[in-house]
């Protein structure tokens, strides 16, 4: 498999040097703050890379929980599509299959913490329902939104406990979590690309 870009330090150095650059700076100063009320030390809640379109993105994926290669000490502290891990890699070889501009999206899970389960498990619904605040805070930082990507059950719940009123297209159907569990759950390549594929097709109007 190939190596995410972060998998070298410099690279993750380099994009750690721009996370307060104006376009992501609102959600990585909420990402500081969502730190703070757990009680842990800033940069345990991922930072959105730098190099997605941040509040700025016209489509917000949103996922389940940081993964170990997200996470501060076990990986790059950084929501990033060049994570060293294969639900990264799956994401980032879709959106280079569809023509999907990094510029165009944003990245973030419905849990931004840490949780409490074993690395890389799913949450749980009571963290999903504490994190509502900051999906929502999310959606209000964003001006430019379009769509909404929902990969995995988790995604939706949390989505659908937010409770957005905001008039936002969201892709219909169960979208699997890019994990490579996700996809290779009955169909559910099919369905990612797919959705993938529409999201490519609705950014060039």
């Amino acid at each position: 498999m190939p190596n995410g870009r972060n998998a070298d330090p410099a690279v993750v150095a380099a994009k750690m040097a721009r996370i307060r650059e104006p376009h992501v700076k609102p959600l990585n100063d909420l990402a500081d703050r969502i730190a703070e009320s757990m009680n842990l030390p800033h940069g345990h809640v991922p930072y959105v890379d730098p190099d997605q379109g941040g509040i700025d993105a016209r489509v917000l994926v949103l996922l389940d929980n940081p993964s170990t290669k997200a996470e501060a000490g076990t990986g790059s502290g950084l929501l990033s599509l060049d994570n060293d891990d294969r639900t990264a890699r799956n994401c980032r070889e879709a959106y280079a299959r569809h023509g999907v501009p990094w510029s165009q999206v944003v990245h973030w899970n419905v849990v931004p913490f840490p949780v409490a389960a074993v690395r890389n498990g799913g949450s749980t619904a009571a963290e999903r329902a504490r994190a509502v605040r900051w999906t929502r805070q999310v959606v209000e930082l964003c001006p430019n939104l379009e769509q909404v990507l929902l990969l995995g059950a988790a995604a939706r719940d949390g989505w659908a406990r937010a409770g957005i009123g905001r008039d936002l297209y969201v892709l219909p159907g169960k979208i699997p979590h890019c994990s490579a569990r996700g996809l290779n759950s009955p169909g559910g390549r099919e369905r990612f690309d797919a959705a993938i594929a529409q999201i490519a097709r609705s950014l060039t109007w």
